[in-house]
C-alpha cells in the first residue's frame, strides 16, 4: 500500500514540475554523458561534447550558414 502512495506522490510531483522541466533534465543528462564520452576509443583530447562545441565555435567565428554547416556534418 505504501508503494502505491509513493507512486501517486511521484506522479503528482512530475505533474507539478511539468514535462518541459523533465525534457531539460534529459538534455542535461545527455550533455553530461557526452562531456565524458571520448570522441573515439583511445582519445583523451576530445569528447563528443567538446567536438560539437568546437564545430559550433568554428561556425560562429567563420559565419557559416546553417545550410553550409549541415552539409559539413552530413559528409
Amino acid at each position: 500500500m505504501e508503494d502505491l502512495l509513493e507512486e501517486d506522490k511521484l506522479e503528482d510531483k512530475i505533474h507539478n514540475v511539468g514535462a518541459k522541466t523533465f525534457a531539460l533534465a534529459y538534455v542535461y543528462e545527455m550533455m553530461s554523458t557526452n562531456a565524458e564520452t571520448p570522441l573515439h576509443v583511445g582519445s583523451n583530447k576530445f569528447t563528443w561534447f567538446s567536438a560539437v562545441l568546437r564545430l559550433m565555435d568554428l561556425k560562429a567565428i567563420d559565419g557559416w550558414t546553417d545550410k553550409s554547416f549541415t552539409k559539413l556534418l552530413c559528409y
